[in-house]
């Protein structure tokens, strides 16, 4: 093997590793809103209607308003909570998503 081989196959690893870790999913296609809420006790639930339609709001890329989503379910947030909105698929399995009973 020469030099480039390996080059490429650590840059083959590397790509399969990324794709893995931030965007393969963790579950199988469910019924729902695609994205569910994490909360600051760690557990998951389904979305309350105001913040499927704070969701489906246009915003600008700068807008300070904007909603933060999670690529990854132990990712923090920028001030250092678990509690957020993530892609339902990006749940791990094992983890369960509760019911919301709507406010």
């Amino acid at each position: 093997m020469n030099l480039w081989t390996l080059i490429y196959i650590f840059l083959g690893v590397w790509v399969v590793y990324i794709f893995i870790r931030y965007f393969a999913p963790l579950r199988k296609r469910e019924e729902g809103f695609p994205y569910v809420s994490v909360e600051s006790d760690g557990s998951v639930r389904e979305m309350y209607e105001d913040e499927i339609e704070y969701l489906n709001t246009e915003f600008d890329p700068g807008d300070g308003a904007r909603p933060y989503v999670k690529s990854r379910y132990s990712e923090l947030t920028p001030d250092g909570k678990i509690g957020g909105f993530i892609r339902r698929r990006r749940v791990p399995f094992w983890i369960k998503i509760k019911k919301s009973n709507n406010p």
